[in-house]
């Protein structure tokens, strides 16, 4: 690992390192993903990483790394972890609860799923209070490489769910978009109307 790799990570480090400073042991992270796909779960991801293998190599936000980069840095994630977790919600309860509700409660669903309790929880920020035991951090899964695990988590999780689900439904092209709503997506939608898996509450899902 060269200075600048093991500089970074150590400032990704930083709110970890405080709260071990101030006597929390068991530091979780959480984040979620698909929070802007017509169609698909929201997924949320829950992990403890060992304070001693928090530098893990090349972790960041998800959505700075390529798929072949998310999937290695995903095993060493699962290597460097005491526990992780995920928790979806179907596209069905996020019409029925709202976006911002169905968010916070991914994230408790995910958190109650680990294997051992964490002291804290560094949280990806939401809208919406998350209750004792959180913090959220604005932008968290560029400053906490707890968040930043949990965001990798999320996302190889939810990506692979989106290809099985892409051969159910071949028609939308979510092998390649995930559920966003890109063009071919959106054509698609005006051709074929939405399927069960679609959010019927999110602009562009109904013409």
């Amino acid at each position: 690992m060269n200075f600048n790799e093991t500089k970074r990570l150590l400032n990704l480090c930083r709110y970890e390192s405080n709260l071990y400073l101030d006597g929390y042991d068991l530091v979780a992270g959480v984040d979620e993903t698909g929070r802007g796909s017509l169609a698909g779960p929201l997924v949320a991801a829950a992990v403890i990483i060992h304070r001693e293998k928090l530098m893990i190599e090349d972790i960041n936000d998800s959505k700075k790394l390529s798929k072949a980069r998310r999937e290695r840095i995903f095993s060493e994630i699962i290597k460097s972890c005491i526990c992780w977790s995920v928790a979806e919600i179907s596209p069905a309860d996020v019409d029925r609860l709202s976006i911002t509700k169905a968010n916070i409660i991914a994230f408790k669903k995910a958190v109650s799923s680990l294997k051992v309790k964490p002291d804290i929880v560094l949280a990806d920020f939401v809208s919406g209070d998350l209750g004792k035991g959180y913090v959220p951090v604005i932008k968290g899964d560029q400053l906490s490489v707890s968040i930043a695990a949990a965001s990798i988590i999320a996302k190889v999780v939810r990506d692979s769910i989106m290809v099985k689900l892409s051969r159910c439904y071949p028609e939308y092209g979510l092998e390649s978009n995930k559920g966003y709503g890109t063009r071919q997506h959106l054509m698609s939608l005006e051709k074929y109307g939405p399927s069960i898996i679609h959010r019927v509450s999110f602009r562009g899902v109904l013409s």
